[in-house]
């Protein structure tokens, strides 16, 4: 018997549910019905079927798959008298490709992700090649049962051309910067920021299809990876490559690219090269790159071929507005979105969101679980094929909402239908005083301006401290309703951890900051572990370089990189019409 079928049908036996399980292959989708209180899922396979028993555990069985590894069962909830007819119409999803990217090792609570992808219907995941090669043979076929298809890539120039192998052998191979080969810093920095190939060195593109071919072989499952430039900037400026730059087209300011010239044309000119080479051997293999800072665009002649995916990264976008609205970073993003669309040529077009904070993991505020089914009609209506977002497990309480609506959405569901039973089913009677919460946090963001940035000095430069009181207040009481509801519980202490981290920023822009006072900050959050509000990891990567400054005597705005730091004044001085 086929593994998914099986797993379908233990599945049922586990959420104590009945249903006949048929395979149909002229539906788009699963389909429930009912006759005579007897139900039957049809589906076109075995993942669509699997992803119909999910569904009646959370339509009839009184079951919730809200977070990770903590199913919700509420035996009032159960429907046991059905009308004859259908129960759940098929439907094709909006987003053919629906799921995360993960930037962090496998670990113990791998299990739990994947089967709440699959409960939630969600059927990729975007890896560090690095962590995929760790990952067990058990837990990839746990994924491959669950229909989850795992891109071995990200930025990964380094992982194909790693520096600790070729910067001896082959200095060539490394970008050219101010006429001196650059000696990669791979096997020491984590992201090797602003540290790129020579991509026209023809050896180099040889090399890099030789071993991506070595790879496949070594790895016969991965069927998608990825060629995508080590993160920021640092392209090489050789004779040859210089040919594929104008060094007045400079990138944009939506994309944080301003201050560097646009490297599209030579990264799609290695894209198309090595897909190329890769499929005249593997015609089997799709092969996926980014849209991002300085290459967001489709470069003039370049097209999406059969086989060739883009992940159009929307970096440092406003939250204030949808991606589809009229604002001064955001419409950019779906300008390139459009162009991503009209070269698709049997390739697909997708999203790569930040429904957590554009990579800085920090729980603040951030509230999608309306605003998500709109964009993902936009995008669908426009021709995107998929969406990703970034996630971290240990922040679900400030983000859970987000990634499971974003699930909802995805698979085409009613806003207000999927957003009300999530209200119900996580807060029971209470769920207007839940949902008024959440409005309220909204309303809080929305004070910022009209555009905010989700780091912290959009945030808290423009917000008050008696707002995030006002936050507390409101989360409080929330929780005297149910005064033993850990997730209340986790709410009120993500509404102090936000406030505790204005007051750190207030007191920093007073000259009142000490380094105990941030010891003592960061000892606070400690006490956060385990609880799903704050990835504590991340947060302890962030508050060096507030340190550092408080040392120094210099200005902290963000991480101490200065071009970065000149985003954030230009933002605010847009924002504000006030100098930094």
């Amino acid at each position: 018997m086929n593994e998914t079928l099986r797993l379908a049908q233990s599945e049922l036996k586990k959420y104590n549910l009945s249903a006949e399980l048929v395979i149909r292959k002229d539906l788009p989708s699963f389909e429930i019905s009912a006759k005579d209180n007897a139900i039957t899922i049809a589906a076109p396979d075995e993942v669509e079927l699997l992803y119909g028993v999910y569904e009646l555990a959370e339509r009839l069985g009184g079951y919730c798959f809200f977070e990770p590894g903590n199913d919700r069962f509420d035996p009032a909830r159960k429907v046991t008298e059905l009308a004859d007819g259908l129960v759940v119409p098929a439907r094709r999803p909006l987003l053919e490709t629906r799921g995360f990217i993960q930037e962090f090792p496998f670990n113990d609570e791998t299990p739990q992700l994947f089967d709440w992808m699959a409960k939630n219907k969600l059927n990729y995941l975007q890896v560090w090649m690095k962590y995929y090669d760790e990952l067990s043979p058990e837990l990839k076929t746990m994924a491959q049962v669950r229909g989850i298809v795992i891109e071995s890539g990200h930025h990964n120039f380094n992982y194909w051309i790693p520096g600790r192998k070729y910067n001896k052998t082959n200095p060539e191979f490394f970008a050219e910067i101010n006429g001196q080969r650059i000696v990669s810093s791979d096997g020491k920095a984590e992201l090797l920021l602003s540290e790129q190939l020579c991509t026209t060195n023809k050896a180099l593109r040889d090399e890099i299809v030789k071993n991506m071919l070595a790879y496949l072989d070594a790895n016969p499952e991965v069927k998608t990876i990825a060629i995508n430039p080590n993160d920021g900037f640092g392209w090489c400026e050789c004779k040859e490559c210089s040919k594929f730059y104008d060094k007045n087209d400079m990138g944009d300011f939506y994309s944080v690219s301003a201050h560097v010239y646009r490297a599209g044309r030579i990264y799609h000119d290695l894209v198309k090269y090595l897909a190329a080479k890769l499929h005249e051997k593997r015609p089997d293999v799709t092969l996926t790159f980014y849209a991002y800072v300085n290459y967001c665009a489709p470069s003039p002649g370049f097209t999406l071929e059969k086989g060739i995916s883009v992940f159009l990264a929307t970096y440092w976008r406003c939250i204030n507005h949808k991606i589809f609205e009229d604002c001064p970073i955001n419409s950019h993003y779906a300008d390139d979105i459009r162009k991503w669309v009209g070269v698709k040529h049997g390739g697909k077009a997708n999203i790569y969101e930040y429904y957590m904070g554009i990579n800085f993991y920090l729980s603040l505020p951030m509230v999608h679980h309306r605003d998500i089914f709109e964009e993902v009609k936009w995008y669908s209506d426009n021709g995107v094929d998929g969406v990703l977002t970034q996630f971290h497990l240990p922040h679900w309480t400030a983000y859970g909402a987000n990634y499971y609506m974003f699930a909802k959405a995805a698979r085409g569901e009613n806003q207000e239908a999927a957003v009300g039973k999530m209200f119900c089913d996580l807060f029971g009677n209470d769920a207007t005083a839940a949902d008024a919460f959440y409005a309220a946090l909204k309303s809080f963001l929305l004070s910022a301006g009209e555009c905010h940035i989700p780091y912290p000095h959009s945030l808290f430069s423009r917000t008050t401290a008696p707002q995030y009181q006002d936050l507390i207040k409101k989360a409080k009481a929330l929780l005297a309703l149910a005064p033993k509801d850990p997730f209340r519980q986790n709410i009120v202490a993500w509404m102090e951890y936000v406030a505790r981290f204005k007051q750190l920023f207030d007191d920093y822009q007073e000259g009142k900051l000490t380094l105990e006072g941030v010891d003592a900050f960061e000892k606070w959050c400690g006490t956060l572990d385990g609880r799903r509000i704050v990835v504590l990891p991340r947060l302890a990567s962030y508050l060096p370089a507030l340190r550092d400054a408080l040392k120094n005597g210099t200005r902290w705005l963000h991480f101490n990189i200065d071009w970065e730091d000149e985003y954030i004044r230009q933002h605010h001085k847009m924002w504000t019409g006030k100098e930094l």
